[in-house]
């Protein structure tokens, strides 16, 4: 009977910790006015930029040019930029204890410091999620009405775009935190990501190999732009979910190897 009475308190000291965790960790994120304000400006920005590729694609379509194109996808293609404003909130999440020397405080609270890292997992990647799922949506309405006819879209244009984007902030947000375990400060952990985005691609792009150019469609920007717009070649929604999966683990991981081989 001892033994039988073991077995739940295992499972509870695993789940009680991580939700008790994640709770502060939401009540860290609420407390910061420069991490909710960083959200706002990202929110802000999506919305204004997707209404100006819209009214710049019927200005375009007005005098001859092949601009039609999906408002939804329009407004995912803004998160290029857009995506910056979430990722800095992302790395400040956790480098900002590095710099305040909350740090110290955080693991006495929680000791397991895997625990605090899945804690921190859990809340950006819900965060991230939820933004993208209701972001493109909303800023779909301005963008079509920018477009005009130029903007058209179907049900399915909407939810591939939706959940492409909420996929991707979700799991854009746990590589921005894996590069924040290992760079402990922000400026580093931005840095990195915007090489691994925005600038790998088009220095890659440059370079005439074959095999550098299939590298490229497996980065996670590419990866995101496949399954937001349900492209078949070279590879389906479901392999691109795979690919950013992959990436987020892999930094996550190494991040988490880092925090708990390395001193606070």
């Amino acid at each position: 009977m001892k033994t039988l009475d073991l077995v739940p308190k295992r499972q509870v000291s695993s789940v009680g910790p991580l939700l008790a965790a994640t709770r502060a960790e939401i009540t860290k994120f609420r407390g910061s006015r420069s991490l909710t304000g960083l959200y706002a400006a990202g929110i802000l920005a999506t919305i204004a930029l997707g209404w100006l590729l819209g009214a710049s694609a019927k200005a375009s379509g007005d005098n001859g040019f092949d601009t039609a194109i999906p408002a939804p996808l329009l407004v995912f293609a803004t998160l290029q930029f857009g995506q910056l404003f979430f990722a800095a909130a992302a790395a400040l999440h956790m480098t900002g204890e590095y710099s305040s020397g909350t740090i110290t405080s955080t693991l006495q609270a929680v000791p397991r410091r895997g625990i605090m890292v899945g804690s921190k997992a859990l809340v950006l990647g819900t965060l991230g999620m939820a933004t993208g799922l209701v972001l493109i949506p909303v800023a779909t309405i301005p963008t079509a009405l920018g477009a005009g006819q130029y903007g058209q879209f179907a049900f399915a244009d909407l939810f591939s775009a939706s959940l492409g984007a909420g996929t991707y902030l979700a799991l854009l947000n746990l590589m921005v935190l894996g590069l924040g375990l290992l760079c402990r400060n922000s400026a580093g952990a931005l840095v990195s990501l915007i090489a691994l985005v925005l600038c790998l691609p088009q220095i890659l792009q440059l370079i005439p190999m074959d095999w550098v150019q299939t590298l490229i469609q497996y980065l996670p920007t590419n990866a995101a732009t496949f399954m937001a717009t349900g492209a078949t070649e070279p590879y389906g929604p479901a392999m691109a979910f795979v690919i950013l999966v992959a990436w987020s683990a892999a930094l996550l991981g190494a991040g988490t190897v880092a925090l708990k081989k390395r001193d606070a």
